[in-house]
């Protein structure tokens, strides 16, 4: 019920955005699909595929009827999201992640937003395949631009340690990303 919660509040805020007559300012590489995926399994993707790759693949997943794919790359590119979080340093840009999920999921019908979250309450009462597949997919390797981009210190130039936190700890930080998303608890 807290997921549904969730897609449903990112459709409205969304919507309102969309109609509001705001101007959007955007830099070079904000939300960017540099390598858009295609609807496949979790364990086709590819660790070089950010999150706005990953809700490319699964819109194509849903337009195709995939709802289970699309429910498992949603928890792929959220848990890549919350570690992108936790590894950039500009905190403006956090946002990112929440509003990649509003795009993706502001284009769904109230039918489409039901399957879909059918098979996403599905995945967190039985979470061994997704939780194997983050787990051997592992850490990402491509460098979180499509976030960075989106945070205040991309207009302002002030952008120290290439944009990410300075003694990160990338293992520390995966476990947690994946136990957040999709509560595997990894040992």
């Amino acid at each position: 019920m807290n997921r549904f919660l969730v897609i449903a509040a990112s459709m409205v805020i969304a919507s309102c955005a969309s109609n509001s007559g705001i101007a959007n300012i955007q830099n070079k590489g904000n939300l960017e699909a540099s390598k858009p995926a295609e609807c496949v399994n979790i364990d086709q993707l590819k660790s070089n595929q950010n999150p706005a790759d990953i809700f490319v693949g699964m819109k194509k997943c849903w337009d195709s009827e995939s709802y289970s794919t699309a429910a498992d790359m949603y928890y792929a590119a959220m848990t890549y999201g919350i570690y992108d979080n936790k590894r950039v340093s500009d905190k403006t840009s956090h946002q990112g992640i929440i509003v990649l999920q509003m795009q993706t999921l502001s284009g769904l019908s109230g039918q489409q937003v039901s399957l879909l979250q059918t098979e996403v309450n599905a995945i967190l009462e039985n979470n061994a395949n997704v939780c194997s597949a983050l787990t051997t997919r592992g850490l990402p390797t491509y460098h979180p631009t499509y976030m960075i981009q989106l945070g205040i210190g991309a207009f302002t130039g002030n952008n120290p340690n290439n944009d990410l936190v300075e003694n990160f700890d990338r293992q520390s930080a995966w476990a947690e990303a994946i136990d957040i998303t999709v509560k595997c608890k990894q040992s």
